[in-house]
């Protein structure tokens, strides 16, 4: 089975050497739920988490984003006011992209448009997962598909780099459901815990636990 990521070598590639670079410390805002989209952003290094806030204040985490990854690009494209907010989770620095870059960028790199769509295609695949299993899915099976949804290969080890506080806002459940479900999965072999990575061991039972 293959593993699932976001990060998009060719997008990488081409973004990775961008001059147009913003330092944003953890914390802070990369953009608020309602703006007005006139660009995205290529996150060049730290960590980010998207969250949707309803009328009354609950938040909702929808995804984390890592180096190499893209943000903020479905509103971008259809013009529509953003509908989740970016916040920074680390010290990060990104690369804004608006209109004329993305074109110029396009007309050196006419595959870059192609990966943009795969990357939007991937993003609907993964939220239409999400809305199946807060649905369908019991806990451990939504947990075990976020895992396999956010892998990221570094040498010969998978790694998932979610806290169970972040797994326990996407897939809905409390922190203490996430904590117990993960200590079943590190008895049985499944996963391990390792300086704030969860190593996957077992990817296939993680696939069929997903599925059943």
């Amino acid at each position: 089975m293959e593993s699932k990521s976001y990060v998009n070598r060719y997008i990488q590639s081409v973004f990775e050497n961008e001059p147009t670079l913003k330092k944003i410390a953890k914390g802070e805002i990369i953009y608020h739920q309602g703006d007005k989209a006139d660009c995205f952003y290529y996150l060049k290094k730290g960590r980010v988490k998207v969250v949707m806030t309803s009328p009354d204040g609950m938040e909702k985490t929808l995804s984390t984003a890592t180096s190499g990854e893209i943000l903020g690009e479905a509103a971008f494209f259809d013009k529509m006011p953003r509908i989740s907010s970016a916040l920074a989770m680390t010290n990060i620095e990104v690369i804004s992209v608006n209109e004329s870059k993305l074109l110029s960028l396009i007309r050196l790199n006419p595959r870059l448009a192609l990966e943009l769509l795969s990357i939007q295609a991937n993003r609907v695949r993964q939220l239409s997962a999400q809305i199946d299993s807060i649905t369908f899915m019991r806990a451990d099976g939504r947990i075990a598909q976020l895992l396999l949804q956010n892998i990221r290969e570094n040498g010969t080890e998978k790694a998932v780099s979610l806290t169970h506080e972040e797994i326990a806002g996407i897939v809905g459940v409390s922190r203490v459901t996430v904590s117990k479900i993960l200590n079943a999965f590190k008895r049985k072999g499944y996963v391990r815990t390792d300086y704030g990575r969860i190593v996957i061991l077992d990817e296939n039972t993680l696939y069929k636990i997903s599925n059943r």
